[in-house]
């Protein structure tokens, strides 16, 4: 069977790339020998990170011929996978609701047997934008979220009941760790950073493309706090890896943090973007602890047994927290920004890292996730009616996934 995967940016995110690795990973246990297809720039890299064929064009290109290629290999697939985190919002910009929408629409011309999945609705203030939303979730065969919350939006959008099935981050079904990867230091805390508060939130244009970036003291704050919180890691750790996650962001401002640590020699930054997602998992595993500003930091973290603290942006990472239960070392980033936030921190990470009852119980959630996840995803097949062999197309259970 040919599946192509319409993912998100494999190129420039390693959070999206834990999300494929995952997805990819549950196709092949759950359609032995599919020829897989995805997406990327980086066509030689992702080929062999993933182990796939790769369209060489940009997840988000405007030219219409790449669109052409790509409705091309969709009425080449017998199958097609859309999804890749949180693409249908507009609390950034209202205009990627638009292109999805577009896109979306041209790929379902050119083949019907279109599956969402595990996908994040993120916040959505436009009506117009709702509506869009649930047009374009109504084109697919059926609709896998990442969450409960995801779910209920969508029907309350307007997406009939009975099309969208609650389910989890894929993420989490990406466990494989290298034997080989080079350990950054003996003890080591990791941080995956973020710069946050920095640009408007809504309006028509990423901020990228806006000159209006917004207000700086709330960011410029949460920069010398973070800069405070890797001193205290580097103190209680003996040394931190920060981790960039998204590569056109993230790697300058860790450059900046470390630059502005007490003990920069003892801080090491993953910003060689020369990592595929197995060993990124690998330096992260051989962590004591991770503070995680990104979701999939976290995600990838807490899928290899690292304890982990999250400070949320948005509710994706409160969400997932709390399907792992670790609701109790879960703070909204804003948090960070109060004058006890050190010492905040330190209490949950010495909590997080003391405490075997609730590592038990989230390595027991994760086992349960990656269940429902087969599961979830063999009745969506079986709903666009696409046979799975080997018998491993369980039914999916009545509980619904997410917080």
């Amino acid at each position: 069977m040919n599946v192509l995967v319409i993912n998100s940016d494999l190129a420039a995110n390693r959070g999206d790339r834990a999300i494929a690795a995952g997805l990819i990973a549950l196709v092949r246990d759950t359609i032995p020998g599919a020829d897989i297809t995805i997406v990327s720039q980086e066509a030689e890299r992702d080929a062999a990170w993933f182990g796939a064929t790769v369209i060489d064009q940009g997840i988000h290109s405007l030219s219409p011929l790449d669109l052409f290629l790509l409705m091309r290999a969709a009425r080449a697939a017998d199958l097609v996978l859309w999804g890749g985190g949180e693409l249908l919002k507009d609390y950034t910009n209202r205009l990627g609701v638009w292109y999805w929408a577009t896109k979306m629409r041209c790929v379902t011309w050119a083949n019907p047997q279109v599956i969402g999945v595990f996908q994040g609705i993120g916040r959505t203030e436009a009506a117009s934008s709702r509506r869009l939303i649930a047009s374009t979730v109504r084109r697919t065969r059926a609709f896998l979220t990442r969450d409960t919350q995801s779910k209920d939006l969508l029907e309350d959008w307007g997406v009939p009941a009975g099309t969208v099935t609650a389910s989890f981050d894929s993420a989490v079904y990406a466990t494989e760790i290298p034997g080989d990867f080079a350990r950054p230091a003996e003890r080591y805390a990791v941080l995956a950073p973020r710069r946050w508060f920095h640009y408007r939130h809504g309006g028509w244009l990423p901020h990228r493309w806006r000159r209006n970036p917004g207000g700086t003291e709330r960011a410029d704050a949460l920069t010398a706090r973070l800069v405070e919180a890797i001193d205290a890691l580097v103190e209680s750790h003996g040394a931190v890896v920060l981790v960039p996650m998204h590569m056109d962001e993230d790697p300058a401002y860790a450059r900046q943090l470390r630059s502005r640590a007490a003990r920069p020699e003892a801080v090491h930054v993953l910003d060689a973007d020369d990592l595929g997602p197995e060993q990124l998992r690998g330096v992260i595993a051989g962590a004591d602890v991770m503070v995680a500003l990104r979701l999939h930091a976290g995600i990838v973290a807490t899928s290899v047994g690292v304890p982990t603290v999250t400070y949320y942006y948005v509710d994706k990472g409160r969400l997932f927290a709390s399907q792992a239960g670790a609701d109790a070392v879960t703070r909204p980033l804003e948090r960070l920004l109060e004058a006890d936030a050190l010492a905040d921190l330190a209490s949950m990470v010495a909590a997080v890292e003391g405490d075997d009852a609730a590592q038990a119980d989230t390595a027991a959630r994760l086992e349960t996730m990656r269940s429902r996840l087969r599961a979830d995803f063999a009745a969506a097949l079986g709903a666009a009616g696409v046979g799975v062999a080997g018998g491993t197309g369980v039914a999916a259970s009545d509980a619904e996934g997410g917080a």
